[in-house]
């Protein structure tokens, strides 16, 4: 039978991750390819990883791209490179029976988190965006205050280089030691040379030496370093400041998600729920389901009438889990 599966895309900085799913929201196929956003990505390998992800996918759920009822893909930096054309053209797949829908990835992340109500939704991977729709379907982000809020992958890594070479660090400092191990650094003039005088750290593209670090923070701030711990909460507030911003056009009380792998990393997360507690009228909730399965719902919504059946067999599957 044709048209009977959808295809949802989550494609960020740094990972693609493509599910095809049939109406009643079983997971049938899955993907994972490299970065879509062109912020963070060479363009043309960005657009190959879309066109891979949604081939991969539908051969793992053994469907064509006739096959294929609704597409909905949400790709990062849109917002900024108002990219939408090119990243339809490399979706418009020869074969696919339908016209895909090309939206940013924060969209589908907050359809993902709220399916269609009204909220915030917080996201922090390679880079960072607070990202709220009101009751009355206005869309508003920390952009439009001229916030941004250093949280992403990157800019942990930035706090931690500028730390360490600004001698604000502790002289017996183990995190200090593993970065400058991944740096493939000797000691710290070592890493300021490394720095000033080599091409090596960016924060372009995405998996630069800056971006890799995170992982590295977030765990040594879980185990309770103090200096890490710092770094983390001073870009949790920075987030928290956008959502205040963002918070001001929604009713209270305002909803309040998490998305992307910085901020739902375990020590970033608990220090969100913290900070964004202590604001009153202010609450957070744990996300219905993941940015891709936000994607196949609004695929499916497309074709058929969706409900709470649909997330329950998406978040069945674990890609479908936020």
């Amino acid at each position: 039978m044709s048209n009977d599966v959808v295809v949802g895309l989550d494609g960020g900085g740094t990972r693609t991750r493509v599910a095809v799913a049939d109406l009643d929201g079983h997971i049938l196929g899955v993907a994972k390819r490299g970065g879509a956003s062109t912020e963070f990505n060479d363009p043309k390998m960005a657009r190959q990883n879309l066109r891979e992800g949604v081939r991969t996918a539908l051969a793992d759920a053994e469907q064509s791209l006739g096959d294929v009822a609704a597409l909905t893909a949400g790709v990062g930096s849109l917002n900024i490179s108002d990219d939408y054309t090119s990243t339809e053209q490399a979706l418009d797949i020869d074969g696919l029976a339908c016209e895909p829908h090309v939206v940013t990835d924060e969209e589908i992340a907050h359809i993902g988190a709220f399916r269609t109500n009204p909220g915030i939704v917080a996201i922090c991977g390679t880079g960072s965006l607070v990202f709220g729709i009101t009751a009355d379907g206005k869309q508003i982000s920390n952009y439009d205050f001229i916030q941004y809020a250093r949280a992403g992958a990157h800019n942990l890594g930035e706090r931690a280089l500028h730390a360490i070479l600004g001698s604000e660090t502790p002289v017996e400092w183990t995190l200090g030691d593993q970065l400058l191990d991944h740096w493939d650094c000797d000691s710290v003039p070592d890493l300021r040379m490394a720095v000033c005088d080599e091409d090596r750290f960016t924060n372009v593209p995405s998996g630069n030496p800056l971006d890799s670090v995170a992982p590295l923070i977030t765990a040594a701030a879980e185990d309770g370093d103090l200096t890490a711990q710092t770094m983390c909460n001073d870009a949790i507030a920075e987030v928290v400041t956008g959502v205040r911003l963002v918070g001001g056009f929604l009713n209270n009380p305002v909803t309040v998600a998490s998305a992307g792998s910085v901020l739902r990393s375990e020590y970033m997360s608990a220090e969100f729920r913290r900070q964004i507690t202590d604001i009153e009228d202010y609450r957070v909730v744990e996300p219905a389901m993941s940015p891709v399965a936000g994607a196949v719902f609004d695929a499916i919504d497309r074709v058929t009438d969706t409900n709470d059946a649909v997330v329950e067999w998406l978040t069945d599957h674990a890609i479908g889990q936020a």
